[in-house]
């Protein structure tokens, strides 16, 4: 195994009253160009790592954490949106369907510029909503949908 495969990750939200940990490699890295994820993140864009379900751990603040239902989605699969109850920072979606939750990239504490699993998006999703002045450029310079 390489060393960033035994790495611990950690994030929080940015008043810190929420941290986590996770352990293990994402399963993928996209940026999701979504209506929803726009309005999650408060930007243009989420760039969104997924990670196995059993892999992220809350280790302060869960009492903090607030959740959303977000039931129109355009993919069609209702997702759980977390964010910081106390600053609002989103934090996680997760599907009900699947043992994967999705970690915003942004409230991830460690650098990810030396880690290559998490480097560059592996693909953009939804990209008829990107942003026409937007450059973001996948891994395989394609883009994609789910």
């Amino acid at each position: 195994m390489s060393p960033t495969s035994l790495a611990v990750r950690r994030g929080s939200c940015l008043c810190k009253k929420v941290q986590f940990e996770i352990h293990g490699q994402p399963w993928t890295y996209v940026v999701c160009h979504c209506v929803n994820c726009q309005k999650f993140s408060g930007s243009a864009f989420m760039a969104n790592a997924f990670f196995l379900f059993k892999d992220v751990m809350i280790t302060e603040g869960k009492d903090h954490i607030k959740t959303y239902e977000d039931s129109i989605t355009k993919s069609g699969q209702p997702l759980i949106r977390s964010f910081c109850g106390e600053c609002g920072s989103s934090l996680f979606l997760r599907s009900v369907t699947t043992n994967l939750i999705i970690v915003n990239t942004g409230s991830i504490d460690d650098k990810l510029e030396t880690d290559a699993n998490i480097k560059v998006p592996k693909c953009e999703i939804f990209v008829e909503n990107k942003r026409p002045w937007l450059l973001v450029q996948a891994n395989d310079g394609r883009k994609a949908r789910l």
